[in-house]
């Protein structure tokens, strides 16, 4: 199951694992979330906003999710995800320094060198 949402799912994410369920949880831009988030807008630019991103990292991985998906966020803020949390990271959108970055980021990515 991948669920979105960082500290708020923390307690979420714990039953769910308990229950024998896996879950890839899913932080920074929330697409189900994008109208309430004020669109498809990079996450985490400012310091406080990038510090609640790295919570909400850690708040999934202390509770159980086997991954996190890294969506819309700054590059910097997603090598220190990487780096903080011991579960992988999958980045759309959150630079070359994720464990594993989505075919569709990298194919969008070189489209827009050529």
């Amino acid at each position: 199951m991948k669920l979105e949402g960082g500290v708020r799912f923390a307690e979420h994410i714990r039953a769910i694992v308990s229950a024998g369920i896996p879950v890839m949880a899913h932080v920074g831009l929330l697409p189900q979330s994008v109208h309430a988030m004020g669109g498809f807008r990079v996450q985490g630019k400012g310091d406080s906003d990038a510090e609640r991103i790295l919570a909400d990292a850690r708040a999934v991985a202390d509770a159980g999710a086997y991954a996190v998906v890294l969506e819309g966020i700054p590059s910097e803020l997603g090598q220190r995800i990487t780096e903080a949390i011991a579960i992988p990271t999958i980045g759309i959108g959150a630079g070359p320094r994720a464990t594993v970055r989505s075919w569709s980021a990298m194919i969008s990515w070189a489209c827009t060198r050529t």
